[in-house]
Formats: structure tokens, sequence, C-alpha cells
């Protein structure tokens, strides 16, 4: 991934407008990720079809606005398309294991792989206040973990997925911030989606799990699911030119506490005070990171970004 770094700049940035996009896609997931345990078909099946389905509906869409691929855009979009395949096996196949909020917290460590690596890929050099509210929000992660572990869901195979779910899925989505500094939104994620199915298709072959027999309640349950799961990415991809991805998988922190309580209001898995307590410390800490990222955006007199074309 060389000829990432750029000059550093102290502190991290953020958009009202991008912060919105991404929070606003975390909500989403949150509740679209219920469709998954909600619906009979095995992981995989579901798996399989979602990424197809999105895919004819990205380039449907592509199409009929008159834009193209070429190879450049092809080349620049594809290393994302096998990682969001990789991570979309190992997601799908976590949340049929385990409690969802399993899955959420465990993939509350990205903010502290990208913290890792943002300085040196984007020149983002983050400060010790910005580490201080990361550990402060991981130990809410923490809190929430003791809240939920022991639930009637759990499942410790569950949780080594969605372990290496967060691994990919930090994958993809430093190569998603790099590649967008040069490919619009909407030919990126066609791409990524056409992709990813065809990463996944020959796993889910390969894994025995029945790919047919779906009824017309299944197809319901995965239109939803796409039309939903989709948009969050759209959104996830176009704020990556206006918030540095330190603020962005910061603002996935979110995802535990909403992804609770989506569980709890539609498969009723239980959450507990301490969960909540958990969830606030969460929640205080984002607003802490995020307010002070606005105020260096604005304060810096930087170029504006250009903004990214849908």
């Amino acid at each position: 991934m060389g000829g990432m770094a750029k000059a550093e700049r102290v502190g991290v940035r953020s958009s009202p407008l991008g912060t919105a996009a991404v929070l606003s896609a975390v909500l989403i997931w949150a509740f679209t990720n219920t469709l998954i345990k909600l619906s009979p078909l095995p992981a995989l099946t579901f798996a399989l079809h979602r990424l197809w389905l999105g895919a004819a509906l990205l380039v449907v869409v592509l199409t009929a606005s008159g834009r193209r691929l070429d190879r450049r855009i092809v080349r620049a979009s594809a290393p994302g398309g096998v990682l969001l395949g990789v991570e979309i096996v190992f997601f799908f196949s976590a949340v049929k294991h385990t409690s969802i909020a399993d899955v959420a917290i465990i993939s509350a460590l990205q903010p502290a792989l990208i913290l890792g690596v943002a300085g040196p890929l984007f020149g983002e050099r983050v400060t010790r206040r910005e580490i201080g509210w990361t550990l402060v929000s991981l130990l809410g992660v923490g809190i929430v973990t003791v809240g939920s572990h022991g639930s009637p869901v759990w499942s410790l195979e569950g949780d080594l997925l969605a372990f290496g779910s967060v691994l990919a899925w930090t994958a993809y989505f430093l190569v998603s911030k790099h590649a967008r500094a040069t490919v619009p939104t909407f030919e990126y994620m066609t791409v990524v989606f056409v992709v990813a199915a065809v990463v996944l298709t020959p796993i889910a072959v390969v894994s025995g799990q029945p790919l047919g027999g779906i009824h017309a309640s299944d197809w319901l349950l995965l239109v939803v699911f796409v039309i939903g799961a989709s948009a969050g990415h759209l959104l996830v991809t176009w704020a990556h030119s206006s918030v540095d991805v330190s603020v962005s998988s910061l603002l996935m922190l979110a995802q535990p506490v909403v992804s609770a309580l989506a569980a709890l209001a539609i498969l009723g898995e239980q959450v507990t005070a301490v969960t909540i307590l958990g969830g606030l410390v969460v929640l205080g800490s984002l607003a802490a990171i995020v307010t002070r990222a606005a105020r260096i955006g604005e304060a810096r007199e930087l170029e504006p970004p250009d903004l990214p074309q849908l």
C-alpha cells in the first residue's frame, strides 16, 4: 500500500456531514444485522444472495446514471472487494453463532488497530488525548462485554469468527480510504460488491450449505437487508474524504450500544444494567473525541476537500 503516506497533521479531523454519514451507517447496520439472525437461511446462503443482489442493484443504478467503469477504477477497487468478501464470510457466520451485541463488541477492537497505522498511511498524527479517549471507549466496550457474557446465545466459535471479521474489516476500511482518493463512491462500491460476490461464491459452494430453497419471506428479508446494508456502505465510503480514518473508526464504537438495543427490540436479546453503563461510557468518550476532531477541522486553514461524488 505504498504511496499512501502524507505529511503528518497534528490531531484528527472530521466534518459534521461526514460524522453524520458514518453514524447513520452505524444505525442502519445495527438494525439490518438483526435480519441475518431472523432469517432461517444458513449464514453463507444469506451472504451469497445478499452480495449478488447488492451487486446487481449497484450495476443497474450505475448503468442507468450513464456512468462507466474503466480498468483504473477496477484495479483500484478490486482489493476492497476481496477483503469485503472475506469479511462477510466471517461476519455472517459469527452473527449466526453468537449474540449480535458480542459481534459488535469484538468489532470495536478496530480503532486500536487503526490508530497504529493511521499515521504512517494517511499522515494522521494521533495525539495523547485521542489515545486516552480511545482507551476510555475501549474500557466501555469491555464493560459491555461483561454485561453480555454468559448470554444463552453466546459461543466461543462465534467470538473467534467475529475476531476474523474485525481483522478483515479493518483492512477493508484502510484500503477503501486509500482508493477513495481517486475513485468516486458509486463506482468504487459497484466494483467492490461484484468482486466480493465472486470471491464468496466458491466459498459458499464448497461449504456444503444449501444455496437454493429460498421462499418469498426469505427474499423479502434479503431485499430489505440489501437496501439497508448497501446504503450504510455508501455512506461510510462517501465520508472517507471528509472524516479522518481515526475518527470514523472510533465512531464505529457506537455500534455495540446501538446493536444491543436493536437486538433487544427485534430479537429479544436482553440488555443488562452493566451493558447500559458500558454503553454510556462508550458514547461519552466518542462525543469527546468527535467534538475535538470537529474543532480541529474548523480551526485549520486547510484546503477543504472536494465533496465526493455520488
